[in-house]
């Protein structure tokens, strides 16, 4: 009856009540601990994975946008490469690089970057930009070359460029693209017909303007024209995806990403939807575009090296 006692002293004293009490909270305090960290661990997975999920989703969203509105509206003669995403917290960048073919030449042109959140909205910066040194002429910043400009027929300009006296004096070693604006609207038939063979024609021009007879304070530049895409020769066919052969298949196209302009256009598609078109070659196969009657404008771009 002694042990006894003693043990059921001993399991009621005081202190090693307070130290099983300790041990209890100590394993207690552990496990929480432990379960809260799991919990932790499992709720930032889910919301690194579910932000991740998302941002992309959008993004391949935005760059599917992005791939079928270039098909459509891009500067002339430019192409742009596969487009990589990056992704942030609640955000993600899409960038990509644009590169301009005359011939079978390659110009760096561009590069892009847009930032974009959950809802789509997004930010767009570009590498370069334009210089307007007078009323005919614009330079492409930081290569230093020229771009061409666009003159609506239906507007009134105080001066048309007409480089064609330039290039007279150009060598023979040289590829060029030149933007040739026309009087008046034209098919797309009538244009691949009227023009010489020999100027390689690469990109139509669409007619979006609203009806005026007013003056225009200056010529469009070739960012974000509406254009019908010809790729000439072989390397820049390679480069393009689309395939346009007539102003149906363009607005098919544009159809994708704006059906209200859509409408707008074919209401007007009867008199003829090209107001303009860009060739590339050697001078002396762009020179006998020189006075012919539909030419309302004719301002070069860029040239390059031909060997």
């Amino acid at each position: 009856m002694k042990k006894t006692n003693d043990e059921l002293d001993s399991i009621f004293d005081e202190k090693s009540l307070h130290r099983t009490l300790k041990k209890a909270k100590y394993i207690s305090f552990l496990r929480t601990v432990f379960i809260s960290a799991l919990v932790v661990c499992f709720v930032i997975t889910v919301l690194i994975k579910g932000n991740n999920y998302f941002i992309n989703t959008q993004g391949n969203k935005l760059t599917e946008q992005l791939i079928k509105e270039n098909h459509v509206r891009m500067s002339p003669n430019t192409f742009t490469n596969t487009d990589t995403i990056s992704t942030g917290i609640l955000k993600g960048t899409i960038k990509s690089e644009v590169f301009k073919v005359i011939e079978d030449k390659v110009i760096p042109w561009s590069t892009e970057e847009i930032t974009y959140d959950l809802l789509g909205n997004f930010n767009a910066s570009f590498s370069t930009h334009s210089t307007i040194v007078n009323d005919t002429t614009m330079y492409h910043i930081p290569n230093g070359q020229r771009e061409m400009l666009f003159y609506v027929p239906k507007y009134k300009y105080k001066l048309y460029a007409n480089d064609f006296e330039m290039i007279k004096d150009y060598p023979n070693d040289k590829y060029m693209e030149m933007a040739i604006s026309f009087d008046k609207n034209y098919t797309l038939k009538e244009v691949q017909k009227m023009l010489p063979t020999s100027a390689h024609q690469t990109w139509y021009w669409i007619d979006n303007y609203a009806k005026s007879n007013g003056y225009r304070g200056e010529p469009e530049s070739g960012r974000w024209l509406l254009g019908i895409s010809k790729p000439s020769p072989q390397l820049g066919a390679k480069l393009t995806t689309n395939k346009f052969k007539t102003e149906a298949d363009f607005l098919n196209e544009l159809k994708k990403t704006d059906t209200e302009e859509v409408k707008y256009l074919k209401n007007r598609q009867k008199n003829g939807l090209i107001i303009g078109v860009v060739v590339t070659g050697t001078k002396e196969e762009i020179l006998p575009l020189r006075n012919k009657p539909y030419v309302k404008a004719a301002s070069l771009g860029a040239v390059v090296d031909k060997y």
